[in-house]
């Protein structure tokens, strides 16, 4: 806890900014993909056309913020909810990044998880964790089009 409180007396004016846009931008995308229908908010899941960006270096401030948010939530978010907030929040900075959803077998189970990848990056995930899973293909407008009912 006292480490906690020090962390908290430390941050400057931007990262304290970063984290409530993190912790409110978390709130809705938790609003919108528990409570409307899915037809709304599909085309979150979608990689949009890679944008022009020279910003590398707040990857880590972005993803600090998502989890340090998700970790002070009121209900605890899952990794796709968690994805999706640092994707929106990556876009407000036009830094295109990808949605990956995998799956694997845990026994008679089928377990799934979703990270966010920039230039075959992860950016909010261990690799080691990622590639136990095996991957979908990369959802794209395009790849989506011959698809009405999604």
């Amino acid at each position: 806890m006292k480490h906690k409180l020090k962390r908290a007396c430390s941050l400057s004016a931007k990262e304290w900014f970063m984290l409530a846009e993190a912790w409110l931008t978390l709130t809705w995308v938790d609003f919108v993909v528990s409570f409307l229908p899915y037809r709304w908010w599909k085309s979150w899941l979608l990689t949009q056309p890679e944008a022009k960006t020279n910003q590398t270096a707040s990857f880590e401030h972005l993803v600090w913020s998502v989890n340090a948010a998700a970790n002070h939530h009121l209900r605890k978010p899952t990794c796709l909810r968690r994805s999706l907030t640092l994707k929106h929040m990556l876009q407000r900075q036009n830094i295109s990044a990808i949605l990956r959803i995998g799956i694997k077998r845990n026994g008679v189970e089928v377990d799934a998880h979703a990270w966010i990848e920039y230039n075959d990056f992860v950016l909010n995930d261990s690799t080691d964790i990622v590639a136990s899973y095996s991957q979908f293909p990369i959802l794209s407008t395009e790849s989506l089009q011959g698809f009405q009912g999604l």
